[in-house]
């Protein structure tokens, strides 16, 4: 009597659990959460808008009036060294109230501006205000960009199901967020493992001025940071790791596993764990029933 096989992905170093955030327009206060990421072992990815750069201005938000201030072109890289950028738009519109082909300007001369200032390819994109459809998808798809965020919360861990609609865990200044993140510590429980979790934590670092949250962002950060058994990633590198995972090549009985990649990934077979190296092939050692 054949036996059903059980296949789950694992993250890097065949961790369950994977951390990751995401910010937004590329303000001045950026550099103090980096401080506090990197404190506590943590990476994410910034959104940020070339046609914006070196603007100072203020908004009132919460009822208390925060500057609004853009880092200039030559500081975007060094200031993101040991994070990731990614596409916010040149200017800021909403994608889903402009001529297609104003979307298209928007992001591939966001994407050409960000390359020139970093000299690597930029791919990931966060949708200013969140708001995206169908066509807007389809052309962010047309240049180049392989995720994109939006700002519609799960309240869970679970993995996108498409990358161009990537739904974020929670909001900072969500209530929830303290409650998800004691769950999200919480053991996974095996029998019941089917994938990995993820929380997915965003939004925009002037606003931890708004709400007098630098404290509360620390403590998140120093209870979640720091910790073995999580892998803490930039949403591109979540993507690439994830695409390589589906990439993965079965034979047909399903005993030899090829890696096509240039990306190492881990599989969990039967509660075993397996590394897959690029280029590799294993061999899956069970018994046939």
């Amino acid at each position: 009597m054949l036996r059903l096989r059980r296949d789950v992905m694992l993250f890097p170093g065949g961790k369950q659990k994977a951390f990751t955030m995401s910010y937004d327009d590329g303000v001045t206060q950026d550099e103090q959460l980096i401080t506090l990421m990197e404190r506590y072992g943590i990476r994410g990815t910034f959104n940020l808008n070339p046609g914006l750069m070196g603007d100072n201005d203020w908004l009132v938000q919460g009822g208390t009036g925060v500057n609004h201030n853009k880092f200039s072109k030559d500081k975007i890289a060094e200031i993101y060294k040991n994070q990731e950028i990614a596409v916010h738009s040149m200017t800021h519109p909403d994608l889903t109230k402009v001529p297609v082909g104003m979307v298209s300007y928007e992001i591939t001369e966001c994407r050409k501006e960000l390359e020139e200032l970093v000299k690597h390819p930029v791919t990931g994109m966060a949708y200013p205000f969140g708001t995206w459809s169908t066509e807007v998808e389809q052309v962010a798809e047309l240049c180049g960009i392989t995720y994109a965020r939006t700002t519609k919360p799960t309240y869970a861990f679970s993995l996108p199901q498409d990358f161009l609609t990537w739904h974020p865990t929670c909001h900072h200044t969500d209530e929830k967020m303290f409650e998800l993140l004691d769950k999200f510590l919480e053991a996974i429980n095996q029998e019941r493992y089917m994938e990995p979790w993820l929380y997915y934590l965003w939004g925009h670092a002037y606003e931890f001025d708004s709400y007098n949250q630098w404290n509360e962002i620390e403590r998140f950060l120093k209870t979640v940071g720091n910790r073995e058994e999580i892998w803490y990633a930039t949403n591109g590198e979540i993507c690439e790791y994830i695409n390589a995972v589906k990439s993965l090549v079965y034979s047909a009985t399903g005993d030899y596993i090829y890696n096509p990649t240039c990306v190492d990934v881990w599989m969990q077979v039967d509660g075993k764990a397996y590394e897959i190296k690029a280029g590799e092939t294993i061999e899956i050692e069970y018994e046939h029933r």
